[in-house]
């Protein structure tokens, strides 16, 4: 039964572990998700986390109460013990010592919450490395679209300049027109052919990339299934950004530096604290199974410790907290200079990036125009192959530049929402 019982955890094992014949069909929301869940880097900062946690309890338990038992055989050789003139045979001895104690001491209490606080800032330290992975994860899914654009448009274009060169080469042989003619054209489509085998190739590179980043096994084949205009949303990407105010206490490095100061204040409270005495209750019982000469059953200790001189080591020690504290103070004020022009800087790359997407939009609509006008005229004989390659060859060039300047608006936005805390 128990087998059975474990037999689906194993077969979903299997199937996380074996590639699939079949594309893994996934949308940018759907990649971000399951990165999130089976990201090998993020499963290795959540591993720190969990440590850090056992290390908490680690520390506490030097605040619990201690029990321990011991069990005993002394023997004395047959040895005797002379007391004033009377002779008293040693007896070997057996017993069993139970021992409970308890020490309060008020350093230990405050280090038990600079662990947790250091518990905190791990955690928080895991959040940023998630926010790492995503940005990453929805990078490399926008480069994917972007090539599967272009590689849509390259072989729109191929077609074209394929029944172009066939057209060509049927009013070469008819003797309309030059070898040269037949060449330039040939020339035009092979060039073509090249750039699209090299963009399917780092398009396939690029979705291996992805399968990694989101912990899938060597091979599995991706689609992605979201669509490249409706994420550049006609604007509404850049108005959202516009909208948006920027909050410094929602900001994950912030969030960090702010942890670790409050870790720098219960650091400095810690070593203060080190001259404060420490209190030690102890009860012991002892059974004698046999001997048991000048023992007690019942022993009870109470000691206070009051440390006075142990050279300059504690007071080097708090100096040396408070110019930490004091140092990632400094650095935290910093940081919020920083974020703050960053967020400044962000937007004004949003911005620029989609303006240079307008732009690069409208010169592929120009360029296509040409290209359609330079295939009109040479079909009648108006221009020549060479009008007619560097048309091509313009209106390409352009389609890469608008495929560039989408996935820099992208790529933008990403980077501002990251900042936000809103991947």
């Amino acid at each position: 039964m128990a087998m059975l019982m474990l037999l689906p955890v194993a077969v979903a094992a299997q199937e996380q572990q074996a590639p699939s014949d079949q594309p893994l069909q996934l949308s940018l929301k759907e990649a971000v998700d399951h990165a999130v869940k089976y990201s090998k880097q993020l499963q290795t900062s959540q591993k720190d986390v969990e440590i850090y946690k056992e290390q908490i309890r680690e520390t506490a338990s030097a605040c619990w109460p201690q029990l321990s038992a011991k069990l005993g055989y002394t023997t004395y050789f047959g040895k005797s013990l002379n007391m004033g003139g009377m002779e008293i045979k040693m007896e070997d001895a057996s017993d069993i010592v139970a021992t409970a104690s308890w020490t309060l001491n008020a350093q230990s209490i405050v280090g038990i919450q600079v662990s947790k606080l250091a518990a905190k800032l791990t955690e928080q330290q895991s959040i940023s490395t998630e926010l790492t992975v995503k940005e990453n994860v929805v990078n490399t899914y926008y480069a994917i679209l972007v090539y599967e654009e272009n590689i849509k448009i390259l072989k729109r274009n191929l077609e074209n300049m394929t029944e172009i060169q066939n057209h060509t080469q049927n009013q070469y042989e008819a003797g309309v027109c030059e070898a040269t003619d037949v060449d330039q054209i040939r020339i035009s489509v092979g060039s073509i052919k090249n750039s699209l085998l090299a963009t399917e190739r780092t398009c396939e590179v690029t979705r291996q990339l992805l399968a990694l980043q989101l912990g899938l096994p060597t091979g599995q084949r991706i689609a992605v299934s979201s669509n490249l205009d409706e994420l550049l949303g006609q604007g509404t990407l850049v108005a959202s950004a516009d909208s948006a105010s920027f909050r410094l206490e929602e900001n994950v490095d912030y969030k960090t530096m702010e942890l670790s100061r409050q870790v720098g204040e219960k650091t400095l409270s810690m070593r203060k604290w080190a001259y404060a005495p420490t209190l030690t209750a102890a009860y012991q019982y002892t059974h004698n199974f046999t001997g048991g000469f000048m023992s007690f059953d019942h022993v009870g200790t109470l000691t206070l410790n009051i440390p006075i001189f142990q050279g300059f080591k504690r007071d080097s020690q708090i100096k040396q907290a408070k110019l930490d504290l004091a140092k990632t103070e400094t650095n935290m004020s910093l940081l919020q200079d920083q974020l703050l022009q960053q967020d400044m800087q962000y937007r004004f790359e949003l911005n620029s990036a989609y303006e240079t997407y307008l732009l690069q939009k409208e010169n592929v609509e120009v360029a296509r125009r040409v290209f359609d006008n330079y295939k009109h005229k040479y079909d009648q004989g108006a221009v020549s192959s060479m009008d007619l390659t560097q048309a091509n060859t313009n209106y390409l060039t352009a389609e890469s530049n608008l495929a560039s300047a989408s996935l820099q608006v992208l790529m933008a936005k990403t980077t501002l929402d990251k900042l936000y805390n809103a991947l």
